[in-house]
């Protein structure tokens, strides 16, 4: 039986980037695995410098963003500047040779996909949120720092040679190195920015698809050395803290109503920003028309109608309404702006102005049920979080983190109503949704088969429960792995489509 299962286990032979096919006759033997010390220290220098770094560029991220909202403020007619900026913005991708359309989710698709990311990611995206927010766009910075944070990480990682820790002869790892380099970046500049190193690595795992487990440790290595550099300086998103109510059946029953309005209005967002992206490319490929068409739009909604206040990240709109509670409909307005900005190629991030929707969403809801406004506003920026980007557990630790401990039952209740009701692919694409298309069913019934066989079997004890668990959990991981995968590969063809359908419209103008 031994040599049985010996043999079973070294002649299973897969390629890094494709699932081994049924009824294969390859009779190769895969080398044992070496651990590897060095690895380890390498990729816990590796770890502590990124986190270094990236802890003091969302610092600079936060002065350089802080002082062009602060001369928006002095000189509003900056905002007919707009267009201008765009341009701008545009003008320097295309001299650094960053394609056009990099936004965030097209960033989080190459990192999914294991390409390599341009260092020139991390000031382009810099300069360009600091121009927009120069103008008065309704952007935020925080995606910008999760674009800056995957720069840096794959620059900073260069020079250690990484390779994974456990190593196997004629083994190319680069597809998994790249992923989980740039995802340490992400997720140490994510955590500085808002002093939650918890929910940051979380986010990042959930937006990679739970690839990178086998890294959490210098993850977190790298988002908490952030966290305590930024921490120290003061210097990051400081959201205000609100008063928590005592758990009762009819706060629970409010928190299940404005999660299922988190869901449709988060929903909407992310559709918002996706289809009219597609429409305006659809419509006439240049996005140099676009930011000048969207430019003037956003300077007359604002100057007509006074929406001064709706400029910006939203970062002071959220202070202010979870310091003075806002009953109005003032979420739709904040929602057009930044649509209209991301909608037409604007750079900047979706993150902030998110939260500023769904704290206003979540003051009128709980208003209107005659509770407490405030908790309505810190509950509802997180369930709008976790209805557009898909992450719900990342939603539920940035909360509690932000808010409080005390937060988390009210926070896990409208988290994931909010999830469950929200549209399954948000502004990032698919996350921990291709788990539970992946065989989460699966897991539960091979827990709950174990449960009744302990019922029925005295022998059977509580090793054989967890030993079941923990090959039904084995079986789901793989399942996982094949899903991103192939649901990678499908968006990697997509974008050689378009591209080659570029190439083909620019060849015919030419002729």
């Amino acid at each position: 039986m031994a040599a049985r299962a010996e043999d079973g286990m070294s002649t299973t032979t897969q390629a890094p980037h494709t699932a081994p096919q049924a009824g294969s006759t390859r009779q190769g033997v895969e080398p044992p695995a070496r651990f590897d010390w060095m690895q380890v220290v390498r990729h816990t220098l590796f770890a502590c410098l990124c986190g270094v770094v990236c802890g003091f560029a969302s610092i600079v991220l936060c002065l350089f963003v802080g002082t062009a909202r602060h001369l928006f403020e002095r000189a509003p007619w900056l905002v007919w500047l707009l267009p201008v900026m765009g341009v701008v913005q545009l003008l320097m991708y295309r001299w650094w040779k960053l394609p056009l359309n990099l936004t965030t989710d097209a960033i989080i698709e190459k990192m999914r996909a294991g390409d390599h990311l341009s260092a020139l990611l991390a000031p382009g995206i810099l300069f360009s949120t600091g121009m927009t927010i120069l103008a008065g766009g309704s952007v935020g910075k925080e995606a910008g720092a999760l674009q800056i944070g995957a720069s840096l990480g794959t620059t900073l990682a260069k020079p250690f040679h990484l390779h994974n820790i456990l190593r196997r002869e004629n083994h190319d790892d680069t597809y998994e190195i790249n992923r989980y380099i740039a995802s340490t970046g992400m997720a140490a500049a994510f955590s500085a920015l808002f002093f939650a190193p918890l929910g940051s690595c979380m986010l990042v795992l959930e937006l990679m698809r739970f690839t990178q487990l086998q890294y959490v440790t210098s993850m977190l290595i790298a988002c908490f050395i952030a966290f305590l550099i930024s921490n120290h300086f003061g210097i990051g998103d400081v959201i205000n803290a609100v008063p928590v109510p005592a758990a009762s059946w009819r706060i629970i029953g409010v928190c299940i109503v404005i999660g299922i309005a988190a869901a449709m209005a988060g929903s909407v967002f992310a559709i918002a920003i996706r289809l009219l992206q597609a429409l305006t490319m659809r419509i006439r490929h240049n996005y140099f028309v676009w930011v000048i068409v969207g430019g003037l739009l956003f300077a007359v909604l604002v100057t007509v109608f006074g929406w001064w206040r709706f400029t910006g990240s939203g970062g002071e709109m959220l202070n202010d309404v979870l310091n003075m509670p806002d009953l109005s409909a003032d979420f739709a307005i904040k929602m057009l702006l930044t649509v209209l900005c991301l909608g037409m190629w604007f750079k900047g991030g979706e993150i902030m102005p998110s939260f500023c929707i769904g704290g206003l969403l979540g003051s009128a809801c709980f208003a209107m049920t005659g509770t407490d406004p405030l908790f309505g506003a810190a509950l509802g920026s997180i369930c709008f979080l976790a209805a557009f980007n898909r992450c719900p557990m990342s939603a539920v630790l940035l909360g509690c983190e932000i808010f409080g401990w005390s937060m988390f039952p009210f926070l896990a209740v409208g988290v994931a109503i909010a999830f469950l009701f929200g549209y399954p692919v948000g502004m990032y694409g698919a996350s921990i949704d291709v788990l539970a298309r992946s065989g989460w069913h699966r897991f539960f019934s091979n827990i709950r088969a174990s449960v009744a066989s302990n019922e029925v079997h005295d022998d059977a004890g509580f090793t054989d429960f967890v030993m079941a668990a923990g090959s039904a959990l084995q079986h789901v991981a793989g399942s996982a792995m094949l899903a991103a995968q192939s649901e990678a590969i499908r968006e990697q063809r997509r974008r050689h489509r378009h591209q080659d359908k570029d190439e083909h419209s620019a060849e015919h103008k030419i002729r």
